[in-house]
């Protein structure tokens, strides 16, 4: 005797489209999110410092009298350092020990008689116990509340045909002095029990992988990461800790460099050191990271939205093609 089976009828085929419909939508969402997470999260502060916030004092925002700029004799630095001499801040310049720390100090103390100026020459890539003696002897009977850690300079090659101890001064200068003067001076506010700012000037070009700059690409990556680390520290001493990523500036960092195609292509494009130095000032106390410039906006996103071992993938592929690569094998 045959027994009666059971038919499953299938699912209608408009309950299978409203089903796909629904995770289309869900799928949707999710990317919006994403997106929002990676691009709206980093463009929203980006534009409500560009549009809304005013320019401020630093002087005022913090009751300082005394600030330390290194690198202060040219480019961002000197930009930097007249900024806030105009603002009633008395400046201590701290550069290489030659003829532009004097001119830098006698123009603006031209330009702003009721200031005090003070001049510390150093090398800031060598004997860091000498940098510091020298910086603490001129600031010992002074209160420093704003400090703008600006000095660097940019050594360009293949790795393996620079000279390591240069490449070590590199980093001493670029990132490892700025890091001694801020343990020395955030030490010093909070003894004082003063509220202050301290300040770096990192790069855009650590938003990628920097061949044939590595030292210089590593050093300022170095600055972004310590600058965000020790935002957090500094909030119980009222101390606010920035970081700014400049894009290509019109100063003479690059003068000793290969005359590339690229650098030439982002000079079209180039903020002048007083546009940076603004930027900087204007950024302190409300951000602890900002970018600045066209190219530093499109890399950063980029490094948002693509893997960095990706990016370093391809890059390794199209070396030959780059321009840095074609200059610096000519002169191995």
């Amino acid at each position: 005797m045959l027994m009666n089976s059971q038919i499953v009828s299938p699912l209608p085929i408009h309950s299978v489209t409203l089903f796909f419909a629904d995770m289309w939508i869900l799928l949707g969402k999710i990317c919006t999110w994403i997106v929002f997470l990676l691009i709206g999260t980093y463009l929203l502060p980006l534009i409500w410092l560009t549009c809304f916030c005013k320019p401020q004092d630093l002087k005022r925002k913090y009751g300082a009298t005394w600030a330390l700029v290194t690198g202060a004799s040219q480019g961002i630095g000197r930009a930097i350092a007249s900024k806030l001499s105009s603002q009633g801040l008395n400046v201590v310049l701290v550069a290489i020990d030659d003829d532009q720390l004097e001119t830098a100090k006698r123009q603006l103390k031209a330009e702003f008689p009721r200031q005090e100026f003070r001049s510390v020459g150093v090398d800031l890539s060598v004997e860091p116990h000498v940098y510091m003696n020298k910086i603490m002897q001129a600031t010992e009977d002074i209160v420093v509340q704003v400090v703008f850690n600006n000095a660097g300079y940019l050594s360009m090659g293949f790795f393996r045909h620079q000279d390591v101890e240069k490449l070590i001064g590199n980093l001493e200068c670029n990132a490892l002095s700025a890091i001694r003067i801020t343990h020395h001076f955030m030490k010093r506010m909070i003894e004082h029990g003063c509220p202050g700012c301290i300040c770096f000037t990192a790069s855009a070009v650590s938003f990628l992988p920097s061949p044939f700059a590595s030292m210089y690409g590593a050093s300022k990556a170095l600055l972004s990461h310590f600058a965000a680390s020790l935002a957090v520290e500094a909030r119980d001493n009222h101390i606010d800790i920035v970081a700014l990523h400049p894009s290509y500036t019109r100063t003479h960092l690059y003068a000793n460099t290969p005359k590339l195609l690229i650098l030439n292509f982002l000079d079209r494009f180039a903020a002048t050191p007083e546009e940076v130095a603004e930027v900087l000032i204007h950024s302190a106390g409300r951000v602890i990271l900002r970018d600045t410039g066209g190219y530093a906006v499109i890399t950063k996103l980029i490094s948002r939205i693509v893997d960095m071992g990706v990016i370093t993938y391809f890059m390794m592929i199209a070396r030959k093609w780059l321009p840095e690569y074609r200059a610096f094998s000519k002169k191995a």
